[in-house]
């Protein structure tokens, strides 16, 4: 299928964007990223299509029984894309709803419904609570937001954005552990806000720039773009202007710090890569903590404080960990959830 001029029918009924979907990949999460770089014009159909796909996908999550039917709406909404090619631009796309059962026909009714909806809908939330995305553990998720922004959400995150995201108001995100924005920048000027769970503000109007909240600090690097980060210390709001390359530390011990450095080597996680910056041991094991959800403890202070400065191709923690046995000469053994650290 030629993705540049698939409609979003054709999008939602293209096996790869389905399993990009469903289950992304390094692989497929870089092409549809730059996919979707290179062709802003299709945002309102890739966006359409996402909806599509998992309007599908939570049915069958709330009833397994309905596999067969969904199957059946996939393969008549593939049929329907098939015949609307051959009728020309002339005929428009129809769909024999006739001889299914009630929820097949209740299924391939919503799919007709979101493909009918204005695209101006897609720009509005109608939600009747705010939208949380979240990932487990050892995932990662893209979400496009309802600006066209999109954010990339590492493991063991959290976004959310308010019910309704009206546009003579800042663009709001409430975010807990860490994500990559790409924010679009609006013909108004609106604003783009990121708010951390410790109250630390990034306001932006068009960027790209890494955000991470977790633990006792705050850190943002500035991949592109401008931003404005404001967090209050000892009772007084600090505020700091941002350009590229730029890492901003926020913590309640050591106040707010500022350096340079390599803003992809802190945004390399998007593509199962991490890079420690002369992080202690008890640092890495922070890190597997947060990402993948283990216990990991040292046999004493002393290891737990010698530092490394690596970067690595992970897929997995014992990527990480065999790479520490080895530097260190280390002996690393698991009992159910928890990862024993000791020396040999």
């Amino acid at each position: 299928m030629n993705h540049e001029t698939a409609t979003a029918t054709e999008l939602a009924a293209d096996h790869d964007f389905i399993q990009w979907i469903k289950y992304p990949t390094q692989e497929s999460t870089l092409y549809w990223t730059q996919f979707a770089a290179q062709h802003p014009d299709k945002a309102p159909q890739l966006a359409e299509a996402r909806r599509l796909v998992l309007l599908l996908s939570q049915e069958q999550a709330e009833d397994r029984s309905c596999d067969e039917d969904a199957a059946l709406v996939w393969a008549h909404l593939q049929d329907a894309v098939r015949q609307d090619r051959e009728r020309g631009a002339a005929g428009g796309p129809v769909f024999a709803l006739w001889g299914y059962s009630r929820k097949t026909w209740l299924s391939a009714a919503a799919v007709i419904l979101v493909l009918l909806a204005s695209v101006a809908l897609l720009f509005n939330l109608n939600n009747s609570k705010p939208v949380t995305y979240a990932t487990a553990f050892g995932e990662k998720r893209i979400i496009q937001l309802p600006d066209n922004s999109v954010v990339v959400l590492n493991a063991n995150s959290s976004i959310t954005i308010p019910e309704k995201w009206n546009t003579d108001a800042p663009r709001s995100v409430q975010l807990q552990g860490e994500a990559f924005f790409t924010v679009t920048q609006q013909a108004n000027g609106q604003q783009f806000i990121v708010r951390t769970s410790k109250g630390t503000e990034i306001n932006v109007l068009g960027t790209e720039f890494n955000v991470y909240d977790r633990g006792l600090e705050d850190r943002v690097v500035l991949a592109s773009g401008k931003v404005r980060l404001s967090t209050i210390q000892n009772g007084e709001t600090r505020q700091m202007e941002m350009q590229p390359g730029d890492l901003i530390t926020v913590s309640a011990a050591n106040g707010l710090s500022h350096r340079r450095v390599d803003p992809s080597l802190y945004t390399s996680w998007q593509h199962n890569q991490v890079y420690f910056d002369n992080y202690t041991l008890r640092e890495v094991g922070s890190l597997i903590e947060e990402q993948y959800g283990y216990k990991v403890e040292f046999s004493g202070s002393e290891l737990s404080g010698q530092r490394i400065t690596a970067f690595l191709e992970v897929k997995r923690p014992e990527d990480i960990l065999n790479t520490l046995a080895e530097t260190f000469d280390l002996k690393i053994t698991q009992q159910e959830n928890t990862i024993n650290i000791s020396s040999l």
